[in-house]
């Protein structure tokens, strides 16, 4: 889920280490480690370069997803640090660098967006599924174990259109954290992990000197389905 920083919303100062929501013990654990970092091996798409690190705590209650991609297009050289926080209620994006052909275009503001509403409509329409119907549904296949950085995983794969089921995602699922998914051409695998480590307090928390700006996501969805009617 990202959040563009054309957004309009509140704007708040940003101040050392701001931790942008709570997490509690009575949120849903994500993952069946409390703690850990896992490393993704670089990926290449169309000229581009990406390198991703996953940082989680508290169960999956706080996560962090790191990126850095780089690309050299028709003579046009970018690179783009990115970081984006899930913690509580809110998901947070801002970048730690942004630049074409060396010159710092980099944003000292970081959006952010309240999801409660939408997680609890998400839980609310998967308690009124049943499990054996919608992994029929979605055409589910389990399929085995892969070891991916020294642990084994469950493998599967899934179609989301039944009418195309030549068209799947595959992927590998340890303890609830993926460690490699492929889509097409496409893949994401993972070359470590780290569990049960101390994961520094900074990777969930806003740098010191950014802007936050809350963004409505309902708001938006809503100004994107509307301008979208007009076309």
């Amino acid at each position: 889920m990202v959040a563009t920083s054309a957004c309009s919303g509140k704007t708040d100062s940003g101040k050392p280490g701001t931790d942008i929501g709570i997490s509690t013990d009575s949120s849903p654990k994500r993952y069946e480690l409390k703690s850990g970092i896992v490393h993704y091996e670089m990926s290449q798409t169309m000229g581009m370069k990406t390198q991703e690190t996953l940082y989680f705590d508290d169960y999956g209650r706080k996560e962090a997803r790191e990126s850095i991609t780089e690309a050299n297009i028709m003579g046009i050289r970018t690179r783009e640090h990115k970081m984006t926080i899930t913690n509580g209620d809110y998901v947070i994006n801002f970048d730690i660098e942004k630049s074409t052909n060396g010159k710092d275009e980099t944003s000292r503001e970081a959006t952010r967006t309240n999801i409660k509403e939408f997680r609890q409509m998400a839980m609310a329409m998967g308690s009124m599924m049943d499990p054996v119907e919608l992994k029929k549904n979605m055409d589910y296949r389990e399929e085995g174990t892969e070891t991916i950085a020294g642990v084994t995983g469950t493998k599967f794969s899934v179609s989301l259109d039944k009418g195309q089921s030549a068209e799947r995602v595959y992927g590998v699922l340890y303890k609830n954290i993926s460690m490699k998914s492929q889509m097409g051409p496409i893949q994401i695998k993972a070359t470590k992990i780290e569990e049960n480590v101390a994961v520094p307090a900074s990777k969930f928390e806003v740098p010191a000197g950014y802007t936050i700006k809350d963004v409505n996501l309902q708001e938006e969805m809503d100004k994107a389905s509307a301008a979208g009617a007009e076309k």
